[in-house]
């Protein structure tokens, strides 16, 4: 085998790891919160050594910096999709279950928003879908763009103090949507 060839074997391979060490991660974040995250538990759930996990991120902290940079790009991902849906129904509950993990982890942002790196994740999370989505909502709500993103703030807080992996489902999604339509029709029918 020729020593270029060696070399990008090797550099895929340490890639690869470094994915699964991050993968791993962000499913047990998701489900979990950062409470979830020890060094010695991903080793044991990926059969490698704990020095792998040091090898890559050096400490927690910095893996958790690196959750929240992979987590902004999925945001960038669900926005763009988000921007080419034609209706909020069902085409915004056919990503939400798409992106079922990115949702979960926001949710555990807003779970442990004390610490400062979360919840200014969480900020820029939400930015990114709530440029993408208000037209949509608006639409849907047939309401103007500012009511609809003072709507969506109230939809997504609720959202996020519901939620649970157990019930996320297009109908939770649906009744949540179904009460924030109920509000709106009560405001402008009186």
């Amino acid at each position: 085998m020729e020593l270029k060839t060696l070399e990008k074997t090797t550099e895929l391979g340490k890639k690869g790891s470094y994915k699964i060490w991050m993968d791993t991660g962000y499913g047990i974040f998701c489900k979990e919160g950062p409470s979830g995250i020890v060094v010695e538990r991903l080793a044991r759930e990926l059969n490698k050594n704990k020095s792998g996990f040091y090898h890559f991120f050096g400490d927690r902290e910095y893996f958790f910096e690196t959750m929240m940079k992979e987590h902004l790009e999925r945001a960038d991902e669900i926005a763009d999709r988000i921007r080419r849906i034609g209706t909020f129904d069902p085409d915004f509950y056919q990503i939400m279950m798409d992106y079922k993990n990115p949702v979960l982890f926001q949710m555990q942002l807003v779970k442990n928003r004390e610490t400062e790196l979360f919840a200014k994740t969480f900020q820029q999370f939400n930015s990114k879908i709530v440029g993408a989505v208000i037209p949509v909502w608006s639409d849907h709500l047939q309401v103007p763009c500012d009511v609809a993103i003072s709507l969506w703030t109230i939809a997504r807080d609720s959202f996020y103090a519901r939620i649970t992996e157990e019930n996320f489902n297009s109908r939770f999604f649906d009744d949540l949507v179904k009460e924030v339509s109920t509000l709106v029709n009560r405001q402008f029918s009186n």
